[in-house]
């Protein structure tokens, strides 16, 4: 502190000095002192109230935030000694070096930051009076800049003190108002000048403070003298009048922006409109409110392009809250400045208009034009903002719009293209688009006739028609048609075309500018129109492709693209590539154009068309030896061979065209791309080599070009392959071409350029930063499948390669241990037969290595590591004292692991199938091995855990090393499990009885028990004790394997389970489905053919439907849900039918003199097995159809049934959202929306107290769930303000229910911020209710969700504040600021930032 106290005032006194470096210099070291006075998070990043700002590691950091940093904060600084310092660099604001005056308003933004309120006052008055004193003319954008910079900097908890000081002061500076004096000839200037300053300053505050208290007093004020802003004379004035009425429109109450838009529309439809069209539609359109606002006669051209372009601002800004009363107003009158018929072209015919009442004017002026000009940009930009931001509002007037946007797109009235009206057919866009003869020089000439035009501002009103009509597209592309298929006049004589085919036809735009937004916006029409395709949702006809009679496309949009699209999108893209003094970005364009082309159905064309348009990327790759030089022909040069990338993988060309032209016409140009200097262009060449191989292999070139080929290739990429001092980029590219190069054309390179290849793979391998890539490369050419009978040779570095990716094994970094893995299985598998020949210390060295990774806590390395060590087996045998050393303990050790399952599990067993099969050890001692686990099992099971899933594990080794052996010792292993499993030792030891229980059925489904004499009736008797076992996981195992037994003897104990399911003892019942379930889960798993047996199980299942026990009830439906799986031809329609008899609309039925009741247990069952068969990837084709059907249980009035069916629901979206998508409006959403608000509650009498149970709270939380899913799977399908409605509700419910709300809004914040910040307000209540909850005096589990609960909600908070309207609203930004002001949240808000 005592630094301070003699540095600031030695610089103070610098800043009086004669010298201005002097003056500057101590200026900026007394703004370094203030910034480490100053709270870090403030000075280095000061953010405009426009946003809130974010931490780098993505954390929130808010307006509450800042503010407790700034309180927080120790200052070092006494009052004094900052008066002082303000004072001082007030005065350096006056400075006459302009160096000084910058550095001081640097200073003046670091010190606002730590001053106290009474010097923020000081500034702000003084700057202020500055701002408005006419004799301070010469410096007033440096007060300008100073108070900019004050309304961008302070807390925001002095903004209404700011606001109190500034605001009626700019009011006056707006007006007029001034002080001081200035020339008189200069008096108009000036005052024009202090109106400029005062609106800027007050654009900050009403971004910053708008929404503040005292800022909201004074809207009216503000709102009042902006709009009489705009019939200032200075156009400047008036548009900095409109920009401040935008960022007013944001804060404006709902009465006060219904009066802003009304008065604007008011005295815009008291003006006339432009052309004689114009003028007469406004006349026809005369508004009868005029009458209700002040006089606005004699409206000047300028007054109403200053009105429309504020009514621009405003729509842009809160185009979300304008009524449709106010849209279908504001939309007629915009088109009334831009009626389709005054868009006039140099190409159309002159005519008179017959019976017009209004005289024609002479020749308007170049002024006049400007205007109009000018007026129709605005209104088209009001249409773009309005199909943006309010695209559902628009859709009545949205043909209008297009029609309008599609005249003035083609608006040159002082040029003629000279063919246009040749092209009058849509049909035959593609032959009359262009005139073959004059194509070229019309379009080499474009350029150069108006080039020196300055005056012809045309062109903007058609790159902003143009730009409406890319809004539309993205408006549409959930309706296509409108697009590709409706179709709209867009010339004087009435020829009409469809938006896509007038996009196409004016490829031929003479301006640039114009020129990329057309081709840009038709490219991003294709590339939605693609998307549908893939989606389904349109039909996009291939090049063979014939429509018949029969063909049914009701459900989809037909787009003929070949026939009438391509050719002349084709011929367009490759005359603007063709321009030898065509701008960059048009030929960029156009090559993304021809990149997105590639990718539909029949790509570019056949081979004439690849041929031309490669011809032109030679033109763009070819260096003609000169250097070439300038960012943009770079990147022309990235995009050229990106195309060509895209071109090669589309999948839509033939091979053998693609390879003519590549290696006719550009393979020389790519080979050299690879030696540019710029790493991005070398990259994406590579890429585009790593992909001709898989074309030459496929193409009919006979082997000597290939040869020829392949040498070229090698040429161009080793070079890149050696030099290690290389880009990263690079280097990954190099690998990935060099590996392509090997895997696929090995036969066509020598053998040394092979073992060169493969040796600077294996250093590659060595270097850190190469060493992923290079793995990769390694298991490419080893995992691709050969094209002929030969391979790439690895003998060379085999033994070395293995040695190096064994020390990668001992790496701590996982992802480096995982890629040696998969290596070492690729290149083991595919070099298998020369692994005998390696030195058996690297295979030990090998093997140990995998035995000490090998372990339950990480099941994918132990899987990849019992995958390798199963390859070595099977081929080397010099290795199995390895093995039985190394790897064989370990994998004895995971056998009673409870982790192990799944994939690792089968890994695994695979090995020790090998074991025994490759007599690495004998069957008895493995066995004996096995066996003897079941100690530690007994030992370890209570402190481990998961004892049932480890005797699990050990059942099927060891019944998987029985099924591999001989058939003596396997037929004497049953005998002696009959003996355990029948002799009372163990019924006493129910581990050792799960285990031989569950060895039996595992063994079972391996073997056929009937094969054996004696054994399957023993069996049988065993299995059917065990269900009267003390021990419920004895009963469980017997039913297990019962099930697996009946698999591999299905005629023997198939029956025994059917016989069982019919006596009427209900214990068994539960454990006979178990095991019928079990029999047909194996039949599901392995796709074994059930269908003899169906006609047997079925009448059992069905007549269990009803079970009163739900346990019985689930167990039916995972039965029938996986025999729908299997016979979905069988088990549908018999579903069908119960529903039908006992669904809500059924009535009680007579069958054979019986009386059957209807059930909701039935419907319920159904609704489950439904649900599995879907989990079960059952036929989607046989499930669609039926959809329908099983979606009325939805309706259903017991709310179990209705549960049932929305996890139906939940699982299709989840598994195959297609199942269900075209329902969801109808069928699905209404329930959803429904139930997500339903409350049935009762109350239970426990005797002392009563107990109140909401039995709808199980649907609401399968409600959100569904909700959640469809966000994800499916977002389109989902009705986000209804869902907003439902959220709200929620967010009032259970715990469970609000955490599951608080995850929907988070992802709705992401991917519909716009929606949500129009209720935005409706969630305050909410979220303060439960952040305001009181915890009470729980403890433990309790208190611990209690803070989960307040930690998502302030998750919740944090992430709508960022929406960019969210804090425009003054009822959620004040709910914000209490929040983060709250000392309660201040941990809780650091965590949630951060997370």
């Amino acid at each position: 502190m005592a630094s301070f106290d003699n540095t600031i005032p030695s610089l103070l006194s610098k800043t009086e000095h004669y010298d201005k470096d002097e003056r500057y210099m101590a200026t900026s070291d007394l703004c370094e002192v203030l910034k480490r006075c100053s709270p870090s998070s403030r000075v280095n990043d000061v953010q405009p109230m426009r946003s809130m700002s974010r931490s780098s590691s993505g954390g929130y950091r808010g307006r509450g935030y800042q503010n407790q940093m700034h309180h927080n904060s120790q200052f070092s600084i006494d009052p004094a000694t900052e008066k002082s310092i303000c004072t001082a660099v007030l005065k350096l604001l006056d400075d006459k070096s302009n160096d000084v005056q910058a550095i001081a308003v640097k200073t003046l933004g670091v010190l606002l930051v730590i001053a106290h309120e009474e010097q923020i006052v000081v500034i702000a008055d003084r700057l202020v009076s500055l701002v408005l004193d006419k004799s301070k003319s010469e410096l007033r954008d440096v007060y300008t800049i100073g108070l900019c910079t004050l309304a961008k900097t302070v807390p925001m908890e002095m903004g209404n003190l700011v606001s109190h000081r500034l605001v009626d002061c700019l009011i006056d500076g707006i007006r007029g108002r001034t002080t001081g004096n200035a020339p008189p000839q200069d008096q108009h200037k000036t005052i024009e000048e202090i109106s400029l300053s005062c609106l800027d300053i007050m654009n900050d505050i009403l971004v910053r403070f708008g929404a503040l208290p005292f800022v909201c007093r004074k809207h009216e004020q503000i709102l009042q003298v902006t709009l009489s802003q705009l019939s200032s004379e200075s156009q400047v004035v008036r548009k900095r009048s409109g920009n401040a009425i935008g960022f007013l429109s944001v804060v404006l109450s709902d009465q006060l922006l219904y009066k802003l838009v009304e008065n604007i529309l008011a005295q815009i439809d008291c003006s006339e409109g432009l052309g004689r069209s114009g003028k007469r539609r406004a006349l026809q359109e005369k508004s009868e409110r005029i009458s209700n606002y002040a006089a606005v006669d004699n409206l000047k051209v300028a007054d109403t392009r200053a009105l429309i372009r504020t009514m621009c601002t405003i729509s842009g800004s809160v185009g979300h809250r304008l009524g449709q009363e106010q849209l279908n107003r504001i939309i007629p009158i915009f088109l009334r400045f831009c009626d389709p018929e005054d868009a006039n072209a140099g190409d159309d015919d002159n005519y008179d208009i017959d019976g017009d009442n209004m005289s024609d004017t002479e020749e308007e002026s170049e002024e006049t034009v400007s205007h109009m000009n000018d007026l129709r940009e605005s209104c088209f930009i009001g249409f773009e903002s309005f199909v943006k931001s309010c695209p559902s509002q628009v859709q009545p007037h949205l043909s209008p719009i297009i029609h309008s946007a599609l005249a003035y797109m083609r608006f040159d009235p002082n040029y003629s293209y000279g063919d246009e009206n040749n092209g009058e057919s849509n049909d035959s866009i593609d032959d009359d688009g262009f005139d073959d003869d004059e194509d070229e020089e019309e379009y080499e000439d474009l350029d150069d006739e108006f080039s020196d035009d300055d005056d012809d501002e045309s062109w903007k009103v058609r790159r902003s028609a143009i730009r409406v009509l890319a809004a539309v597209v993205n408006a549409l592309k959930g309706d296509l048609s409108k697009i590709w298929i409706v179709e709209y006049a867009w010339k004087k004589s009435k020829t009409k075309t469809t938006l896509a085919g007038a996009l196409v036809e004016r490829f031929k735009e003479r301006e640039e500018n114009c020129r990329v937004d057309i081709v840009d916006c038709f490219n991003c029409l294709l590339s939605l129109t693609i998307e549908a395709a893939t989606a389904g949702d349109v039909k996009l006809l291939s090049p063979n492709a014939m429509l018949t009679d029969s063909d049914n496309f009701e459900s989809q949009i037909t787009i003929d693209l070949r026939t009438k699209f391509v050719p002349a999108i084709l011929k367009a893209s490759i005359n603007q590539l063709t321009l030898k003094k065509g701008g960059i970005r048009t030929k960029s364009s156009a090559l993304k154009l021809l990149s997105t082309l590639s990718i539909s159905p029949g790509g570019i064309g056949g081979a004439e068309q690849i041929e031309s348009v490669f011809t032109n990327i030679k033109s763009i790759l070819k260096d003609d030896g000169e250097t070439v030089s300038g960012s943009s022909n770079k990147a022309l040069i990235l995009d050229a061979l990106s195309m060509v990338k895209t071109a090669i993988t589309s999948g839509q060309h033939e091979i053998s065209d693609l390879m003519k032209a590549i290696s006719q016409e550009i393979l020389p140009e790519l080979c050299k791309a690879v030696e540019e200097s710029w790493y991005k262009i070398t990259s994406e060449a590579l890429r585009v080599l790593a992909e001709i191989p898989h074309l030459l292999i496929l193409s009919t070139c006979d082997n000597s070009q290939k040869r020829a080929i392949t040498e070229k290739l090698y040429a161009s990429i080793l070079p890149r392959l050696a030099e290690p001092c290389l880009d990263q980029e690079i280097k990954e590219c190099a690998l990935v071409a060099s590996a392509s190069l090997l895997s696929i054309l090995h036969e066509m390179l020598p053998s040394e350029q092979s073992e060169k290849i493969l040796q600077l793979l294996v250093e590659r391998v060595k270097n850190e930063s190469t060493r992923i890539p290079a793995i990769k490369a390694f298991i490419y050419i080893t995992s691709n499948k050969p094209s002929t009978s030969t391979k790439v040779n690895f003998m060379p570095i085999f033994p070395q390669t293995i040695s190096e990716l064994s020390l990668l094994l001992l790496q701590k970094n996982r992802t480096v241990r995982q890629s040696a893995l998969e290596c070492l299985y690729e290149i083991i598998r595919y070099s298998y037969d020369t692994l005998s020949s390696i030195d058996s210390n690297i295979l030990g060295d090998l093997l140990r290595e995998l035995g000490s990774i090998a372990s339950d806590s990480d099941q994918h390395i132990s899987q990849l590591s019992f995958s390798v060590s199963t390859l070595i087996v099977k081929n080397c045998d010099s290795c199995q004292e390895s093995i039985m050393e190394y790897f064989l303990p370990q994998a004895l050790d995971l056998s009673t692991s409870p982790l192990i399952h799944d994939s690792s599990l089968d890994s695994l067993l695979s090995f020790l199938k090998q074991v025994i099969e490759r007599k690495v050890i004998g069957f008895q001692q493995l066995l004996a091995e096995l066996q003897s686990r079941i100690s530690s099992i007994e030992n370890n099971g209570g402190q481990r855990g998961g004892s049932k899933q480890a005797v699990s594990n050990l059942a099927k080794c060891i019944a998987t090393i029985t099924s591999c052996t001989s058939h003596l010792e396997r037929e004497k292993f049953v005998l002696d499990l009959l003996a355990i499993l029948e002799g009372k030792e163990s019924s006493q030891n129910f581990l050792r009885m799960q285990l031989a229980l569950r060895a039996s059925g595992d063994l079972g489904q391996l073997i056929d028990y009937s094969t054996i004499n004696g054994v399957t009736n023993r069996l049988s008797d065993i299995y059917m004790s065990s269900f009267d076992s003390a021990s419920e996981d004895v009963k469980h195992a017997g039913a297990y394997g019962l099930g697996h037994a009946s698999v591999g003897a299905m005629d023997v104990f198939l029956p025994i389970i059917l016989e069982g399911l019919e006596e009427k003892n209900q214990k068994k019942h539960y454990f006979l489905l178990s095991s019928l379930h079990e029999l047909i889960l194996c039949h599901q798993i392995s796709n074994i053919d059930i269908s003899s047996s169906v006609s047997k199980i079925l009448p059992h299942l069905l007549g269990e439907c009803a079970a009163e026990e739900e346990g019985i009830r689930n167990i039916v439906a995972e039965c029938l849900g996986s025999l729908v799986c299997l016979q979905p031809h069988d088990i549908l329609p018999k579903l069908i039918a119960l529903i039908s008899l006992h669904g809500e609309k059924s009535q009680e039925y007579e069958t054979k003199g019986l009386i059957v009741e209807k059930s909701d247990l039935v419907c319920w069952t159904i609704a489950s097995t439904i649900k599995f068969a879907i989990a079960g990837r059952a036929n989607s084709d046989e499930l669609y159809t039926l959809m329908p059907k099983f979606l009325l249980l939805l309706k259903e009035k017991d709310l179990n049934v209705r549960n049932a069916a929305l996890l139906m629901v939940f699982t299709a979206v989840h598994h195959n959202v297609k199942l269900v998508v075209n329902f969801m409006h109808e069928d699905i959403l209404p329930s959803l929306h429904e139930v997500g608000k339903l409350v049935v509650k009762r109350t239970i009498d426990m005797g002392p107290f009563k107990h109140v149970v909401d039995d709808a709270l199980p649907l609401r939380k399968t409600a959100l769930s569904i909700y959640a899913k469809c966000l994800e799977k499916s977002p389109s399908t989902v009705d986000i303000s209804a869902l907003i409605d439902v959220l709200i509700h929620a967010m009032s419910d259970k715990e469970d229910i609000q955490l599951q709300a608080h995850q929907i809004v988070l992802s709705l914040c992401k991917s519909h911020p716009s929606s949500l910040s129009d209720k935005i307000e409706l969630f305050v209540e909410p979220l303060e209710k439960t952040l305001m909850k009181k915890m009470g005096s729980g403890t433990g589990t309790d208190l611990e969700r209690a803070h989960s609960l307040i930690k998502s909600a302030l998750k919740v908070v944090l992430s709508m504040s960022c929406i960019d309207e969210a804090m425009k609203s003054v009822k959620f930004s004040d709910f914000v600021n209490r929040t983060m002001k709250n000392e309660k949240f201040r941990n809780m808000l650091l965590s949630a930032g951060e997370s």
